[in-house]
C-alpha cells in the first residue's frame, strides 16, 4: 500500500483504515465527486492526530480526560 504525501509511512495504514471505517458510513449520503476529497481529509486528520500523540502534544488533554473518566 503506497503512502500519501504528508502522511508518514507508520501512520498510513491506520489512517487508511480509519478513513475506510468513517467513509463507509457516509459515502451513500454525499456526492460521488466528493468521495476522494472526504477520504483524503479523514486520512490527513487521523495521521496528524497520530503524529501529535507521538510527539506528546496531546498528553495534557489525554491525562485530563482519563482523570475525568476515573
Amino acid at each position: 500500500m503506497a503512502s500519501r504525501p504528508g502522511i508518514r509511512e507508520p501512520h498510513y495504514r491506520s489512517a487508511y483504515d480509519a478513513a475506510a471505517n468513517i467513509c463507509s458510513g457516509i459515502f451513500d449520503t454525499i456526492p460521488v465527486d466528493l468521495h476522494d476529497v472526504v477520504r483524503e481529509a479523514v486520512m490527513a486528520g487521523y495521521a496528524a492526530a497520530l503524529s501529535d500523540l507521538e510527539e506528546g502534544k496531546l498528553d495534557d488533554q489525554v491525562r485530563e480526560r482519563s482523570e475525568s473518566i476515573e
